[in-house]
């Protein structure tokens, strides 16, 4: 008979005589696990209700980035409230050591009930699928990504499933492991990126949900190997084998996650929609994930039973009080806590019991202090049978106010400019547009989401929008006033944005779950015509302008629309779900291959190979550049794809497009470089602000207009660059430093006489520069969804 594996006997250890017995006003009554940044504690909180509560290491609670880490993405956890989440109900993260405490969920992992009855059935593969996507979408509206998302941490309980394991810091680079060159995680359900030794945030976050979906219809691991490396080696190639997924719409889903490219790759929110539209097709609207109704019968049987004896053993265990003499964990008050260290080498939890069985009665605590009594409503759990370390960061990492005291620039080129030598822009309105019920007149220091939007200019207008949480707005420049607005769900919804210089092309669905592009007038968005995308379609969301067409992506081709009336004029077999075009040349990155379209007539110019995937080119003047997964930079020539030169980059950095004969690349090293389009040589580099937070330097192009190049720099300051030689022309002060989540718009941009800033909280801010000139007031029409345009034209970023 089928049993859930991994559950027999105790799932909790007595604590150890080292434990503290009470942390704040918890008394502590077991040991959950252990991992390398924390022990997690069963506990009881002061009302009886069972928590988990998680206590620091000792020696990160010493390591100040961490600290600040830690109380910065505690706050940020506020805002996640997503019904497949549970509550942080307290923390102190100004304590000696910090702690905090989350629900407690008995019930067994998804790993444990996949070993025990098998496989899913594809609805319920389809049920879990829009569970999972729609608990990402609500960490990512936080400002937090998961990234360890694993069966271990998924728990099904008497109340539907549950992502658990996110949402507070976890240690960086060092501090994060003992063994040379480990990398944290969990091999078989990283992302490329991160078993590169990379930091992922949301697109790694998706491709786990794709092994993990992976694992729960076939019972496999897709990328198991028989040693850690062997298996790293294997995610880094991301070639699986979907052959056991035999259900066309579930492996079609599951491979558009496994995109070695984390561009390429869909949205949480973008997968929720495809599942739930899988799910409604085969089930019916009514295919709700509520209580373990949506479980098959055996299985929701074993887990029901499984709830209930998690209980009874906790209704067994002793009161948690006694007089060890072992001291309580406190606030910020004389704290002390246990000096043991686990010895783990990774971020890794246990997953098993932790320690050796010995009694452990403890001392009464103290009140918790003043600085945490309010109770916070966040989504963090910790499963029944699990060491939870709670292995979550957010999902933009730097900039997270440590400061790193760094006054030199570290290396050849330019010295980091002091923002106070050079004149500053002058702000002339503050519209916050991201807030999830539409643009708001709300104070500018209320609180508002941690994104910033990304800008896009057509008709002498500014949208903006920000991935699929938020919609587009329509502004004018000039004032700032709300022209229009669409949400993003519902029958008018728009979740995707791509511009022309006189239309703006939004994607979404029709209220009935069916992909939708439409054509709208940049000042009123009144309708032009509408174009359905085929059911489940992969490229929703992948087009761009070009000229006399819009070019849309899907599995295998690019179709050409008529701009004018939607109708489609060619088709191109072509592999790639990126496209960028300019100049009459439309560019698709697809599978280590490049290829040149022409946007009149469909017709192939030319392909080009590459060692590894390219991500989405940029166009400038007769130069194609694209960097691959690896960092290569590709320059090709845009009439016949023939080779120039190519360049090793980091696999972090962006690049903006050739113009006045120059490439400009934001590198890991913090420095912005300038390369000749020519032959790739470095023209000029610069490093940006003192005392910047990110350990890789923290400078992000934000935009280009004309001869003006606009950066964000680690010290929270936007910098108008002459992009001919990388002189400061002005500055201004705005937190305008993370990278738009889409890569398809802008961060700065210049439209109707104004300069205009996606600014943290959800805000656009138009600035005028302090002096007449060329100093960035150029206007320009920005790029296409999926298509990384700049201010200038739909040329593309990457």
């Amino acid at each position: 008979m089928p049993r859930l594996t991994g559950t027999r006997g105790t799932f909790v250890q007595p604590l150890l005589p080292e434990d503290p017995r009470r942390v704040g006003g918890h008394r502590l009554l077991a040991r959950l696990g252990a991992g390398g940044t924390s022990t997690v504690y069963l506990g009881c909180s002061p009302g009886g209700r069972t928590v988990a509560v998680k206590v620091v290491r000792e020696h990160l609670a010493r390591d100040a980035r961490y600290r600040a880490r830690f109380a910065r993405e505690v706050a940020a956890a506020r805002g996640v409230t997503g019904v497949f989440t549970a509550p942080l109900l307290d923390a102190d993260p100004e304590a000696a050591v910090p702690w905090l405490v989350t629900a407690h969920l008995p019930g067994p992992t998804l790993r444990e009930a996949v070993a025990g009855f098998g496989p899913f059935p594809v609805g319920t593969a389809y049920r879990l699928a829009a569970a999972l996507a729609e608990a990402l979408v609500d960490l990512y509206g936080a400002g937090l990504a998961h990234r360890d998302l694993k069966p271990a941490n998924i728990v099904l309980t008497a109340d539907g499933p549950r992502v658990i394991d996110f949402g507070v810091a976890r240690a960086e680079h060092a501090t994060a492991f003992t063994l040379p060159g480990a990398v944290p995680g969990t091999p078989g359900f990283m992302s490329p990126e991160q078993a590169s030794g990379g930091l992922a945030g949301p697109p790694g976050d998706v491709f786990a949900l794709g092994t993990v979906l992976a694992y729960a219809a076939t019972g496999r691991e897709l990328f198991a190997a028989g040693s850690r490396a062997a298996t790293l080696e294997r995610v880094r190639l991301a070639r699986p084998d979907l052959g056991a997924l035999g259900d066309a719409g579930l492996r079609a889903l599951v491979a558009d996650c496994l995109r070695r490219e984390p561009e390429r790759r869909p949205t949480a929110a973008a997968v929720l929609e495809r599942a739930a539209a899988l799910r409604d097709r085969l089930e019916g609207p009514e295919a709700l994930v509520r209580g373990t109704g949506w479980l098959p019968a055996p299985l929701a049987e074993a887990v029901a039973a499984e709830v209930a004896a998690r209980r009874a053993e906790l209704a067994r265990l002793p009161p948690g009080e006694g007089g060890s003499g072992q001291p309580e964990q406190r606030g910020t008050d004389g704290a002390r806590a246990s000096e043991g260290d686990g010895g783990l080498p990774s971020d890794e939890t246990t997953e098993g019991p932790v320690g050796t069985p010995a009694p452990g009665p403890g001392d009464a605590g103290t009140d918790p202090g003043p600085r945490r009594r309010g109770l916070l409503a966040v989504a963090v759990a910790v499963p029944a049978g699990a060491g939870a370390a709670l292995l979550a960061e957010r999902a933009f990492p730097g900039h997270d106010g440590t400061g790193d005291g760094r006054t030199d620039d570290g290396g050849s080129g330019a010295e980091v400019p002091d923002a106070g030598r050079y004149p500053e822009a002058v702000r002339r309105w503050r519209r916050r547009v991201l807030t999830g019920g539409g643009p708001s007149d709300s104070p500018s220091d209320s609180p508002g989401p941690p994104d910033n939007p990304e800008l896009y200019a057509a008709g002498g207008v500014v949208l903006a929008a920000q991935g699929a949480r938020y919609g587009v707005h329509a502004l004018d420049p000039r004032t700032g006033r709300v022209l229009w607005s669409r949400r993003p769900s519902g029958a008018d919804g728009a979740s995707r944005v791509a511009v022309g210089p006189d239309t703006a092309y939004l994607l979404g669905s029709d209220g009935e779950r069916t992909a939708v592009l439409r054509a709208v007038e940049p000042a009123s968005g009144a309708t032009r015509w509408t174009h359905r995308l085929p059911p489940g379609s992969p490229g929703a969301g992948a087009g761009v302008a070009a000229g006399p067409v819009f070019c849309l992506a899907g599995e295998g081709e690019v179709a050409g629309l008529d701009a004018g009336d939607g109708e489609r004029r060619w088709t191109a077999r072509v592999t790639g779900l990126d496209l960028t075009a300019d100049d009459g040349l439309v560019v698709a990155a697809g599978d280590g291959v490049l290829t040149g379209v022409d946007a009149e007539d469909g017709r192939v110019r030319w392909t080009r190979a590459t060692e590894e995937p390219p991500l989405r080119a940029v166009l400038g003047g007769d130069l194609v550049a694209a960097r691959d997964t690896y960092g290569t930079l590709y320059a090709l020539r845009a009439r016949d794809g023939s080779p120039v030169w190519r360049r090793a980059l980091h696999y972090r950095s962006s690049v903006w497009p050739a113009a006045g004969g120059l490439l400009h690349v934001d590198e890991a090293d913090g420095r912005v470089r300038a390369l000749r389009a020519r032959d790739g040589a470095e023209a000029w580099s610069r490093r940006f602000g003192r005392g910047g937070r990110d350990p890789h330097g923290g400078s992000y192009l934000l935009g280009r207009s004309g001869g003006v190049l606009w950066v964000g720099g680690p010290d929270r300051r936007v910098y108008a660059l002459d992009a001919s030689d990388g002189r400061v022309l002005w500055t201004y002060a705005a937190d305008a430093t993370y990278r738009p989540a889409s890569r398809s718009g802008a961060g700065v941009l210049a439209v109707g006489g104004r300069v205009l800033v996606g600014t943290a909280g959800g805000q656009v801010e138009a600035v005028d520069p302090p002096a007449a000139g060329d100093t960035g007031t150029g206007t320009g029409a920005g790029g296409g969804a999926g298509g990384g345009g700049t201010n200038g034209g739909a040329r593309g970023g990457t």
